[in-house]
């Protein structure tokens, strides 16, 4: 049962990201803690389908020159979740309470995760993530941002 729930949720992974390199998917979602970089690529492939030639470094520049992480972000360092909710929030442009609305603070847009459900009771600001639960992440950010659109 398990070998089968997971094959789904990657084969489910897989389609989200379809047009990304599938050599870069799977190193993400094998990776033990969810890199600046990985996190960035995933980001800057969504938002734009050129980005998906780029490598970790130059994914993380498109998306710190966009403003959705800080100046002097490096790739290889592990993203904690606080900066994960931080760059979803922003990404995918997920409205917040008033606090995060004023400050547009990572720590604000943690407290808005959880309490849309995205993250659990048990995690904390500082913890980091896989690379498979970083895309969990990142995912229902972005069905949320799907449901919201206006439909024709």
């Amino acid at each position: 049962m398990k070998q089968k729930l997971l094959f789904l949720v990657i084969l489910f992974l897989g389609m989200m990201v379809y047009g990304q390199q599938a050599s870069k998917i799977t190193e993400i979602l094998e990776a033990p803690q969810l890199t600046k970089g990985q996190a960035a690529y995933i980001v800057a492939s969504w938002l734009d389908s050129a980005n998906e030639t780029l490598d970790y470094n130059q994914a993380t520049q498109v998306v710190v020159s966009q403003g959705l992480l800080k100046e002097g972000s490096n790739a290889t360092d592990a993203i904690r979740l606080d900066e994960l909710s931080g760059l979803c929030m922003k990404a995918w442009e997920i409205p917040g309470g008033l606090l995060y609305m004023v400050s547009k603070s990572n720590r604000y847009a943690f407290r808005e995760l959880k309490a849309h459900g995205y993250l659990s009771a048990n995690d904390y600001p500082s913890f980091f993530v896989t690379g498979f639960r970083g895309l969990n992440i990142m995912y229902a950010c972005m069905e949320y941002n799907n449901s919201v659109l206006p439909t024709e």
